[in-house]
């Protein structure tokens, strides 16, 4: 292609210094406050940072496909093309929403990144990234003032809704009898005989347990039409999973129509996320699957209290606005507070505040928070909100999947196959 021109004409030893921090440079604020997710650091956070600029010319390589990364970089002005190992990729240009997320985030480079114009990379530390991305999951809006986003600070709405939960007033959801007691059943050493005994108290759940169980996720040759069967098909664990999961459907209700269409439209998203979810941990044979279902469809939990306190005012007594902002802001920690009184297992706990945080990495391993956050960003692809997305090539949690298991052009026709497969098996959520 006709950056491979430049390329060879290039002269990396300019291009690749062994160390890209030359003189301190500062930058204005503003601009640094852009930066994804790095601008959520604190004003003297990010004018205490290591910031290095260096300048490229039209053609010249800024970094190499598969070279370690000792730097976080962005664009800070002029044009780069970013290409993948089969010649494609995508350009970032100055001023754009792109151009403020990490050029790269991994430890070695996924693409190579050739400058189609006179262009200037700022070279930030590596460890701003993780740092940042931390500060966005242990500051909490709910007990810090200074976590407030400024078209909060003054929200009624807002400030309504910290203050019953600051007083341990708020209507949280509760799962069905049956999930709280097979979950505190299953800390101990059960067998079939008494997980049917606590699940055949909700006949309904029963009977969802069996459809599960004759869905194309776990068909045998021969159907089954009793729970004992479905339990041992399953595994109590995995059974564990599904109760909760089926049991999950009923706390998605409002009495008040139009916010009951915003929480169905909730529990749709999490029947989707969970899909996904679901697809991605099969696909990458190092997360459960069963799991990963679970916490696709408790992701977003924490948005039902803040519908629920909505439900109790007046119509006129918040924004459409105040309310969107609330629980993008607060159903993060508001979700980790419910699966904490909900006894969830610790690689669950964190769902809702980590896989709504692009930039998390944890650990170096896949997480069940890696697997959620993907599925989330495929989601969003086929909507009005796919043009805010960050590369995908960018996410920690990409790297984490191993170029097999997904691309930056990874086929949205497989994950939609995929997930057509197991439509049968999701109906159950529906009804």
């Amino acid at each position: 292609m006709f950056w491979k021109f430049f390329k060879k004409n290039a002269d990396p030893s300019e291009a690749n210094p062994k160390s890209p921090f030359g003189t301190k440079t500062t930058l204005p604020l503003d601009f640094l406050q852009k930066l994804v997710p790095v601008g959520k650091l604190s004003p003297e956070e990010l004018q205490s940072l290591n910031i290095s600029i260096k300048n490229f010319t039209s053609g010249q390589i800024i970094f190499n496909r598969g070279e370690s990364a000792d730097a976080l970089m962005y664009l800070y002005t002029g044009h780069v093309f970013l290409e993948a190992a089969n010649g494609s990729g995508y350009a970032v240009d100055e001023n754009t929403f792109t151009a403020y997320h990490p050029l790269s985030s991994h430890a070695d480079h996924y693409f190579s990144a050739i400058a189609k114009s006179a262009t200037k990379i700022a070279y930030l530390p590596l460890a701003a990234l993780q740092h940042s991305s931390n500060a966005a999951l242990t500051q909490n809006p709910l007990t810090d003032t200074s976590a407030i986003p400024r078209e909060l600070i003054d929200s009624d709405f807002y400030n309504g809704f910290s203050a019953v939960f600051r007083r341990d007033e708020l209507r949280l959801p509760s799962l069905p009898d049956v999930a709280i007691r097979l979950r505190r059943a299953l800390q101990k050493d059960i067998s079939i005989a008494d997980a049917v005994k606590i699940i055949n108290l909700d006949p309904v759940i029963a009977s969802k347990l069996i459809q599960v169980a004759n869905s194309p996720l776990y068909r045998t040759v021969n159907p089954i039409s009793k729970c004992h069967d479905a339990i041992n098909r399953l595994g109590l664990k995995t059974t564990q999973n599904l109760v909760t999961s089926v049991s999950m459907h009923n706390l998605f209700r409002s009495n008040n129509k139009l916010l009951n269409n915003r929480v169905q439209q909730l529990w749709r998203q999490s029947i989707q996320i969970a899909s996904l979810s679901y697809t991605l941990a099969g696909m990458t044979k190092r997360i459960n699957s069963d799991e990963a279902l679970l916490a696709g469809l408790t992701h977003n939990i924490g948005a039902l209290p803040i519908l629920t306190f909505a439900e109790s005012l007046k119509d006129n007594a918040y924004t459409d606005e105040e309310l969107d902002k609330t629980i993008e802001v607060l159903q993060g920690p508001v979700g980790e507070f419910i699966l904490k009184k909900w006894h969830f297992p610790e690689n669950l706990l964190k769902i809702p505040s980590q896989s709504g945080n692009w930039y998390h990495d944890g650990d170096p391993k896949l997480q069940m928070s890696d697997i959620v956050l993907l599925a989330r960003f495929h989601a969003l692809l086929g909507n009005k909100q796919a043009q805010k997305l960050p590369p995908l090539n960018t996410l920690p949690a990409f790297a984490k999947l191993g170029e097999r298991a997904l691309t930056p052009d990874m086929s949205l026709k497989a994950l939609h196959e995929a997930k057509q497969q197991i439509a049968e098996a999701l109906s159950f959520f529906r009804t």
